[in-house]
C-alpha cells in the first residue's frame, strides 16, 4: 500500500485527534543516517540516477531492507514503529526467500502498471524490485498480491506488510502529532513549592 495514502491519514487523524503539525519537530526518532542511506539505495537502485547490474539488485535491495530494519529496531519504542518494524519483517522475508526481490501478482501488476511493465518484469529486461509469482514462490501470503485500483491516483500492488507499515506510519504520525512535553512548566513548577 502507498505511503502516500498513509501520510495524509495520520496527519488528517493527528488533526481529529487535537494535534499539531508543529509537535512532530519533538519526535524522537534516532540513527538518520540508516534510513537515509536504505532510501539512497533504493532510489539509485530503482530509477535512472545511476546504471545498475541486473545482478547486483537483490543484493542492494535487501541491503536497503536490512538498513531499514536497523533503523526501525533502534527507534522500536516510538509510537507506530512496532507495526511498521512488522510490515517491515514481513517483506524483508518475503524478499529474502524469493530471490532478493519481491514477487508479485502479474495480473495486478499488469492492470497497475500496464502489459509493457509487466512483461518485462516478467521477461526480466525491467529494472526493478520484483518478480513475477509462480509454482515455486515461497510465503506467497506476504507477496505483492492485492490491487488498490483506479480511481485511486497511484494504482499499485501491495502486501500485507505494505499495510502494516503504512498503518504504523500513520500511526506514527498521528501519535507524533499529539506530542506533548513530558517536563513540568516552571510556573507549575514554582506554585508548587
Amino acid at each position: 500500500m502507498s505511503l502516500l495514502s498513509a501520510i495524509p491519514v495520520g496527519v488528517l487523524a493527528g488533526f481529529l485527534l487535537g494535534g499539531r503539525l508543529s509537535h512532530l519537530e519533538r519526535l524522537r526518532l534516532r540513527w538518520w543516517a540508516l534510513i537515509v542511506s536504505a532510501l539512497a539505495i533504493q532510489v539509485v537502485v530503482f530509477t535512472a540516477v545511476a546504471p545498475v547490474p541486473s545482478g547486483a539488485i537483490p543484493f542492494l535491495y535487501l541491503l536497503s531492507n536490512g538498513l531499514a530494519c536497523a533503523w526501525l529496531v533502534r527507534n522500536i519504542r516510538v509510537a507506530g514503529v512496532p507495526c511498521i518494524s512488522l510490515g517491515s519483517l514481513s517483506n524483508l522475508a518475503a524478499i529474502a526467500l524469493n530471490g532478493g526481490r519481491m514477487p508479485v501478482d502479474q495480473t495486478l501488476l499488469t492492470r497497475s502498471r500496464g502489459a509493457a511493465f509487466a512483461l518485462g518484469v516478467a521477461q526480466g529486461r525491467t529494472q526493478t524490485n520484483s518478480v513475477i509469482t509462480d509454482a515455486h514462490t515461497r510465503l506467497v501470503w506476504l507477496t505483492d498480491r492485492f490491487l488498490l485500483p483506479p480511481p485511486f491516483p497511484f494504482p499499485v500492488v501491495f502486501s500485507a506488510g505494505d499495510v502494516l507499515i503504512a498503518i504504523g506510519v500513520a500511526w506514527l504520525i498521528a501519535a507524533g502529532m499529539r506530542r506533548r512535553e513530558l517536563a513540568p512548566q516552571a510556573s507549575t513548577l514554582s506554585s508548587a513549592a
